[in-house]
This record gives C-alpha cells, sequence and structure tokens, in this order.
C-alpha cells in the first residue's frame, strides 16, 4: 500500500512538473504575441497615418489643421495600444505569478508527501519488527528473569513509540479537519509536565532526562492536547541528542504566563530551518534522525488551539530550546 501510494505521488511529481514546463512555454508564447500584436498594430497605424496625409491637398487652406488632427489622431491610437497592452501585460503576469506559486506549493506538498510516506513507512514497520521479534524470542526461549524484564520493557516502549505515531497523524488530521472539539478544563500544567518526565524517564532509564518545574501553574486547556504537545517536544529532545545529553524539562510562571521549556544539547537548527520546522512533513536538514515531521507541526497546532505560542532558539554552546507560552489561569 505504502509503495503504491509512493508511486501515486512520483507519478504526481511528475505531472507537475510537465505542467511547470508547459506553463512556462504558454506564458512566453501568450507575451511574445501580445508584443507582437502591440507592433502590428502600432505599425498598422503608422502606415494609416501616411496614407492619410498623402490624402491631404498640400494647397488646402486647412492643411497644416488636418496634419495636425491625423498626427493627434495617431498619438490617442498609440497611445491606447500601448494602455491596453501594458493593461494585459499587468493582469497576465498577475496571473502567472498566482498559477506560478500554486504549481510551486503543489510540487512542494507532493515531495513533501512523498518524503513522509517514505517516513511514516519506517516508522510503523521499525515497532512492528521489534516488537514481533521480541515475542518470537520470548515463544521459543528459555530466558531469565532479568532478560524476559528487558524484552517486555523493550516491547512496551515500541508500543508507546508506536501509539504516539498514531495519535499525532489521527489527532492532525482531526484538528485540520475541524473534527476535534478541545476540552476546556483547569489544568495544572506542573503536574501534567512531571507525569510526562516521569513516563520518559522510565521509559528511557538510561537517558538524563532533568526538571526544574515550579509547583501550581495552572491554564485552561485540553489536558490530552496539552500532554502530547510535551510528549513531541520531549521525544524530539531525545531523538535529536546523544545518549550522554541532558534533557531539561522547566516549567515556570513569568507575568501571567506559564513558560514550558524542553532543552536538549544535540547538532541544534540552521538559523534558515528555524521559521520552517513547524510545517507540515518538514525535516530540517541537519537533524536525520528517523522520524516523520508531524511532532513540531501538531504541537504547534495545539499550542495555538489553546491561544499560545511557541518558538526555538539555541541552547549555548550546542542544542536547541523550545518554548511554550500559555496564559495562566487568572488570565481567563
Amino acid at each position: 500500500m505504502a509503495r503504491l501510494k509512493s508511486l501515486t505521488n512520483n507519478f504526481k511529481i511528475k505531472r507537475l512538473r510537465t505542467i511547470y514546463i508547459l506553463y512556462w512555454f504558454l506564458l512566453t508564447y501568450v507575451i511574445a504575441a501580445l508584443v507582437f500584436w502591440f507592433i502590428a498594430l502600432n505599425q498598422q497605424n503608422i502606415e494609416l497615418s501616411r496614407y492619410r496625409l498623402d490624402m491631404i491637398d498640400a494647397n488646402d487652406k486647412k492643411y497644416d489643421h488636418e496634419v495636425r488632427n491625423i498626427y493627434e489622431a495617431k498619438r490617442r491610437k498609440t497611445a491606447q495600444y500601448l494602455g491596453e497592452g501594458i493593461t494585459f501585460f499587468l493582469l497576465i503576469v498577475a496571473g502567472a505569478v498566482f498559477v506560478f506559486r500554486a504549481i510551486k506549493r503543489q510540487l512542494y506538498q507532493s515531495q513533501q508527501q512523498q518524503h513522509f510516506m517514505m517516513a511514516i513507512t519506517h516508522e510503523l514497520k521499525t515497532p512492528i519488527a521489534v516488537t514481533k521479534l521480541n515475542l518470537e524470542t520470548l515463544q521459543k526461549r528459555t530466558l531469565n528473569q532479568e532478560q524476559q524484564q528487558k524484552l517486555i520493557s523493550s516491547t512496551i516502549q515500541e508500543a508507546d513509540r508506536l501509539n504516539a505515531l498514531c495519535n499525532n497523524m489521527l489527532l492532525t488530521s482531526q484538528i485540520e479537519g475541524g473534527g476535534y472539539n478541545i476540552i476546556k478544563e483547569k489544568i495544572n500544567l506542573a503536574e501534567l509536565a512531571k507525569a510526562c518526565a516521569h513516563d520518559f524517564i522510565i521509559r528511557y532509564p538510561v537517558r538524563k532526562i532533568q526538571t526544574n518545574i515550579e509547583d501550581e501553574i495552572f491554564v485552561t486547556g485540553d489536558k490530552m492536547l496539552l500532554q502530547l504537545a510535551v510528549n513531541n517536544l520531549l521525544d524530539n529532545a531525545i531523538k535529536y541528542s546523544r545518549k550522554d545529553d541532558i534533557v531539561l524539562l522547566s516549567i515556570y510562571a513569568e507575568k501571567n504566563l506559564a513558560k514550558l521549556r524542553v532543552s536538549d544539547e544535540g547538532p541544534g537548527i540552521l538559523p534558515s530551518d528555524k521559521n520552517k520546522i513547524f510545517e507540515k512533513y518538514y525535516r530540517s536538514a541537519n537533524r536525520q534522525t528517523k522520524g516523520t515531521g508531524l511532532g513540531l507541526y501538531l504541537t504547534k497546532k495545539i499550542v495555538e488551539q489553546h491561544n499560545g505560542s511557541i518558538n526555538v532558539t539555541d541552547n549555548l554552546p550546542h542544542g536547541s530550546i523550545f518554548e511554550i507560552s500559555l496564559a495562566t489561569i487568572e488570565n481567563y
């Protein structure tokens, strides 16, 4: 199925490129035709003026007046052709720019969707393959208690990863389609963040996950969505940093705003990518770890649904800091 979708996307990209080439050819032809007709009409105007001048008797008392009228008519016709030509040219250019941007956007989206299908295929197959292998090992071999617990823990971790991926995909579709209704309730963001961090500490016991969370910071929002946003940021930080790097989750209040920050010590994000990483399917060029490009996109959507903001800055000397700002409960 994934291979069929990939082939379909390839066909769409080739078709769009053909349309793109045809579009430039037709645009060049239309502009050339417009210039040709302007030259032809203006030449016809000049010849008509000469003909009318030749028809005037030089001995006529009104000769000078007739000549002025002919030249004035010629000037008006030239101005008319020029004005109409410029108007049509501007309309053609405006339409060309609109079509060009639409085609370019469609090409970009098709390429991103193709990359997404390749990534999602890998992301789905990996946890399924690991889970199957672990279960087959438990079934066919006699293992001691420690080995069994290690395999079970790995299986649960892959199942959680698969669950998070499915949640991201389903919620992205529902939020974009307007099919998800946010349930607004009073939430202790500090407790929610602590619970998320605790889950990740259990899932990744060898990773250095630290917290610096102030108590009793309340916001209004959807608990499941906010939990997913925090999980996405933590998962992103772990994914793009080394095993010995510290991942820090911080929450504090500042001027009626709840600030949630997730810091990592990974390779960081290129300046040119900082405005793009929240786009759907986009993945930074210097962050080659596996992923679908949906996590940060969905996180931003969730934050926007809660009238908040999210931004990314550098974590000197290296790494990134993602910060979510939400209005505290006193602001509602």
